[in-house]
């Protein structure tokens, strides 16, 4: 059989050159969608997709030639992995594309926290010129707590590491790390000692609303929250609660909870009233699930995807 590769996502163009060069044939539909690639002849080897749609059990089931998948960033949950691989069809994704990408952002997101970026020009644009209401701070000065140190936690870690910041990590899975500017700790200590809290976990049902009202409690001082792995970690309804009684200085979100399937907020006119509320604080800072969107990231994620096929089917 031809090993025909069907790219159902927007990916930077070079991907289509890269598979061409290991003499696969390639189709590019970034419009299809789910009831189309259902009923397409059953000739796909390898699929590239981002979240154009689910690739559920029937569609895997229909799909029998079928034999690798790769979703284009760091999420795999779109994907029925575990059914996927059950069939022999392999799942792969390209978290270390676009891991400098969200690590630059998390720390433009610290900047602006600390130095009050977003609070002073909101204060000039009123006519108000508040040098001493807007004083900030230091980097070198806070002690970061990062949960989750795979690709993107450590990308963060490793820019921090200049500035002379103490830097406590942890990592439900993984653990003894290398690098020596970092400390490993058990979460509860990491959250009673931390001045900045970054998340880089995954969107698991487990991790489901992982930062709540229980977890956020623990932290003893008042603090920077930084969230730019995926909105359903979060329960919003308690972040705001933190926000209101000053116990979260300045929250920092590149994703929200209220995101669909295809990582798009609803529209304006279905916003829940807690995230009206949210987005209006004066100390939230929201940008919309950009944080891994570079023009480098894009080209990097091809690369790392290549990489990978190359290593498993030997192209």
């Amino acid at each position: 059989m031809n090993k025909k590769i069907l790219i159902v996502d927007k990916v930077h163009k070079d991907l289509v050159a890269k598979i061409a060069k290991r003499g696969l044939s390639c189709e590019v539909n970034p419009t299809i969608d789910y009831q189309t690639f259902m009923e397409m002849k059953d000739d796909v080897f390898g699929l590239f997709i981002r979240n154009r749609f689910k690739i559920d059990k029937a569609l895997l089931d229909a799909k029998k030639n079928l034999r690798f998948i790769v979703r284009i960033g760091s999420g795999l949950e779109n994907i029925d992995v575990a059914y996927a691989e059950k069939l022999g069809v392999r799942c792969i994704s390209t978290p270390e594309g676009n891991s400098q990408s969200v690590a630059e952002h998390c720390l433009g997101f610290l900047i602006c926290a600390l130095k009050h970026f977003p609070i002073a020009h909101d204060d000039v644009l009123r006519g108000e010129w508040l040098r001493e209401k807007n004083k900030g701070l230091e980097i070198g000065s806070r002690t970061i707590g990062i949960i989750g140190y795979g690709n993107t936690g450590s990308a963060f870690a490793k820019l921090l590491q200049p500035f002379g910041c103490k830097i406590y990590v942890y990592d439900k899975f993984n653990f003894g790390f290398e690098e020596d500017y970092v400390e490993e700790v058990p979460l509860h200590t990491l959250l009673e000692k931390c001045d900045v809290l970054s998340v880089h976990i995954n969107y698991l049902p487990e991790n489901f609303h992982f930062i709540n009202n229980e977890l956020l409690k623990v932290v003893k001082k008042p603090f920077i929250f930084l969230n730019t792995s995926r909105g359903g970690v979060v329960d919003t309804t308690d972040l705001l609660k933190y926000i209101k009684n000053g116990k979260i200085q300045f929250a920092c979100l590149d994703v929200l909870e209220y995101e669909d399937a295809h990582l798009q907020l609803l529209p304006k006119n279905y916003w829940p009233p807690v995230l009206e509320e949210l987005v209006h604080m004066e100390n939230v800072l929201v940008t919309p699930h950009i944080a891994g969107q570079t023009f480098e990231a894009e080209k990097r994620h091809v690369e790392v995807a290549v990489d990978k096929l190359c290593k498993i089917f030997g192209f």
